[in-house]
């Protein structure tokens, strides 16, 4: 018998364990808000034990808002052909767009509901604001590797601006989208980057 399958079959069912706990999580904060559920009560939603969870989050609040894996898939692919800092934006900016998937995704119903949440749970906002340092932290290590020797304040912005126009677009989707719209996030992302080159000459 090949030794691989064991492994594999391992691995999807800790990646299936954790997304129950996460879509357990997600289920208690809508039904009675952050602060009100606990570990245990996820974990019984889940139907797994306490020390389970905590193989899988660190937190409750990881649990329902356990980072921004889009985004993470375009730092971790990250290939300029060009080491200009403005081309390794526009670089970035490409990826992200194809990241962001269309209004028909499946995986768009749960960043509909993970923007209800943040709007109301500013638990759930500081973990974001955490992951997000993380993700620019992340980003800059990345973009610096393209780039090479140019200068470390455009390596940092360009970091920096790549996160904040990934965030602001998804918050303005949210607001778009709790509102009953239906506007594909894409388009959002493309009006948040020309608005941002707008005001900045």
């Amino acid at each position: 018998m090949n030794d691989d399958v064991p492994r594999d079959l391992r691995a999807r069912r800790r990646l299936t364990t954790r997304q129950e706990i996460h879509e357990a999580a997600l289920a208690l904060f809508e039904e009675q808000g952050v602060r009100e559920t606990t570990v245990q009560q996820i974990a019984e939603r889940a139907g797994v034990s306490s020390r389970t969870f905590f193989r899988h989050f660190e937190s409750k609040e990881q649990a329902g808002l356990p980072g921004q894996h889009r985004l993470l898939g375009v730092i971790d692919g990250l290939e300029a052909s060009d080491p200009e800092p403005a081309a390794v934006l526009r670089a970035i900016e490409s990826a992200a767009e194809s990241a962001m998937g269309r209004e028909n995704d499946p995986g768009l119903e749960e960043h509909r509901r993970l923007a209800r949440l943040l709007a109301r749970e500013p638990d759930l906002r500081a973990l974001a604001a955490s992951q997000e340092k993380d993700l620019a932290a992340r980003l800059r290590a990345r973009v610096a590797e393209q780039v090479g020797e140019h200068d470390p304040v455009a390596v940092l912005l360009v970091a920096e601006v790549a996160v904040a126009v990934w965030r602001t677009s998804w918050e303005r989707w949210g607001e778009i989208s709790a509102g009953g719209g239906t506007q594909d996030p894409v388009e959002v992302y493309r009006h948040c980057r020309g608005e941002l080159r707008r005001v900045v000459g």
